[in-house]
């Protein structure tokens, strides 16, 4: 395994720079509007009034991400493409709604279709404020997960997922749990089974007229194992968690400003030995992401410091862990400055358009990544008929 160099700056004179360019920016851009991830959210409550309705629902998203980078964690790539995901919905109560469809994504430079899904769901509201889906849920970027343990690109590169889904909506709490079984087995499969079991929930500790204090909890656990895979079985569980606070300060009726800090944690259960498929290099780890940001009417400004050692995180954006995705290269401490600069804007209220400019500095060798997107999202639904009873 290969050893990297342990000198680094030093983190104060890093911390002093950043603080100074952050405020170059801020001052110098005018920029920045709403979650970064909102736009990408498709959940929808049950409308009552729907009752007996049959509708067609057109989701859809045309998509270009461009990821230049060039270090030993995470190879540059482009995705660049169209899914659409057009759903048959039918009210059977004012408090049930069942969709079945298909979802079909799309490469640009490919012939045939790269995935071809069938969708099947029903969702269930049984006290007011709590909704119940099964089969195919919202996700993944409806978990509105912090990016070092939830990459953005599973937006269109793992967009369906099938399981179980709550999702708890009232004035101070906000939560969402979810399982998605990856890969379902049988006897006779030869390979292990797969499932992710997480939850995002955020509890609004104080709401003022123009400020508010947030606190998030966020966890994910990635399982592989299964009583029905031949052996040997290889088994493990790696959970990763988030939490911290959120202030957020409204500074104008279009601005609003926010300071954000998050400690994440990583830990391997029932890790194989180094060789075998489950071996990870490290079985804990910790990381905390320090973040400034600045909205102002449809743009955002984000820069925070990035600190991590032995970080791990197979769903999140290997920019920010320990390990890589290239091959076996590992170095337990990570320090990186991060940028996002993006614009949003809701052409009308069922097509939504984003713009989004990313850098990661590696602070421990002076180097510079970036990756810029561009998404059209659709989703509208067009009445077909009522069916009276």
């Amino acid at each position: 395994m290969k050893k990297t160099n342990n000198t680094t700056p030093f983190i104060l004179k890093n911390i002093y720079k950043s603080i100074l360019l952050i405020a170059i920016l801020v001052l110098a851009t005018v920029l920045p509007a709403r979650a970064q991830l909102s736009v990408f959210k498709s959940f929808e409550p049950l409308n009552p009034d729907k009752y007996h309705n049959l509708s067609l629902n057109f989701e859809s998203s045309f998509f270009l991400q461009n990821n230049e980078y060039f270090n030993q964690y995470i190879a540059g790539a482009t995705g660049i493409g169209v899914y659409a995901k057009p759903t048959l919905q039918y009210y059977f109560m004012p408090n049930l709604k069942v969709s079945a469809g298909v979802f079909a994504l799309k490469y640009a430079g490919r012939n045939n279709f790269s995935q071809i899904t069938p969708i099947l769901s029903i969702q269930y509201e049984p006290i007011p404020q709590l909704d119940i889906v099964m089969g195919s849920i919202y996700g993944p970027m409806n978990h509105q997960l912090a990016e070092p343990i939830f990459r953005y690109e599973r937006f269109y590169e793992n967009p369906i997922e099938y399981g179980l889904q709550f999702l708890l909506h009232t004035d101070k709490v906000k939560s969402e749990l979810w399982l998605h079984w990856v890969h379902f087995i049988v006897p006779g499969d030869t390979a292990n089974e797969r499932l992710t079991v997480g939850n995002n929930t955020t509890v609004q500790l104080v709401q003022k007229k123009n400020w508010s204090l947030e606190l998030p909890f966020q966890w994910l656990i990635i399982h592989t194992g299964g009583q029905l895979a031949p052996p040997p079985r290889y088994t493990s569980s790696i959970m990763n968690g988030m939490s911290g606070l959120t202030f957020k300060w409204n500074t104008g009726k279009k601005s609003s400003f926010w300071l954000q800090q998050q400690y994440f944690l990583y830990y391997g259960a029932n890790l194989t030995a180094p060789g075998n498929p489950l071996s990870q290099p490290y079985k804990n780890g910790f990381g905390t992401y320090s973040k400034i940001r600045f909205n102002y009417k449809n743009f955002s400004f984000m820069s925070g410091y990035w600190y991590a050692n032995r970080f791990i995180a197979p769903k999140g954006s290997y920019m920010f862990q320990s390990v890589s995705s290239i091959d076996d290269y590992t170095n337990p401490v990570r320090k990186l400055w991060t940028t996002k600069i993006w614009y949003h804007k809701n052409i009308n209220n069922k097509v939504k358009l984003e713009v989004r400019l990313s850098t990661y500095y590696d602070l421990a060798i002076n180097h510079l990544d970036y990756a810029y997107s561009f998404y059209f999202i659709l989703n509208q639904n067009f009445f077909l008929a009522r069916y009276k009873h």
